[in-house]
């Protein structure tokens, strides 16, 4: 069964579905380092849970007070402050992870001989590799984010981060797209994914901005596990239940047309 033939709402489905793996990937690189390095972050849906240029937190105690390159204060839910060495490794892990997450879905792609599985990889591969691309082209644009910390700590230019990134997602980006085959097939996938990642997009933004504002206020049902706050592994979660059911049903409808 050809794995290009899978019908728009279950792409769109997919689509949703990898969209929350895909960004848990990016930020579960950055939460694993301070995790390691025992900072106790609390982590939200797209990033350390923070706050900058707003009044200091509810209970002050609980943060860590920290100053952006550009002289900005603000604060980090973490439990002790991490070393210079510990922030860039921090602050470089998440593209990393994401690299390795479009090689992953380049890889199902590539070497599985499951259909399912090789519509997960591209999905995947797609969704971090149109997301990181957009992300580094307007990098010269662009102040914030990871590579600004990064290159603020280490106190060398930005470009000379976000260009390596970003010729490695657009390559990853040309790969995905050309595995798909005739342009009528790519121009389906990609508009697709383009269209269900808007609702879960969406979604990442609002919960993110609940999830600080019920730290800050001390809620205990958004405290951390494992790094991340606990609402954030409950959504996961259930995203991995509902993949697993979307990947049961696809492989019986593939085995019903065989």
């Amino acid at each position: 069964m050809d794995y290009r033939k899978l019908g728009f709402w279950q792409l769109v489905i997919l689509t949703l579905l990898m969209n929350f793996v895909a960004q848990t990937i990016h930020e579960a690189g950055h939460c694993v380092v301070f995790e390691i390095a025992g900072r106790g972050p609390t982590w939200g849906f797209t990033g350390l849970v923070q706050i900058w240029d707003n009044p200091p937190p509810l209970h002050p105690a609980q943060w860590i007070a920290t100053t952006a390159p550009d002289g900005t204060h603000g604060w980090e839910r973490l439990t002790s402050a991490p070393s210079k060495t510990e922030a860039i490794l921090m602050n470089a892990a998440g593209p990393l992870a994401s690299l390795l997450g479009v090689i992953f879905g380049l890889c199902l792609l590539r070497l599985s001989r499951n259909p399912a599985a090789k519509q997960i990889g591209v999905v995947l591969a797609l969704i971090i590799a149109i997301i990181m691309s957009l992300y580094y082209l307007r990098g010269f644009n662009r102040s914030g984010g990871d590579e600004y910390f990064i290159a603020g700590l280490l106190g060398i230019p930005k470009y000379t981060i976000d260009i390596p990134f970003g010729l490695a997602f657009i390559t990853g980006l040309i790969l995905g797209v050309w595995a798909l085959g005739d342009w009528t097939t790519r121009l389906k996938w990609l508009g697709t994914i383009l269209l269900g990642s808007l609702p879960a997009g969406l979604f990442l933004m609002f919960a993110n901005n609940l999830v600080q504002s019920q730290v800050n206020q001390g809620n205990s049902l958004f405290r951390p596990f494992l790094g991340f706050s606990l609402p954030v592994v409950v959504v996961n979660a259930l995203v991995l239940i509902v993949l697993w059911v979307w990947w049961n049903r696809a492989n019986k409808e593939r085995e019903i047309h065989e």
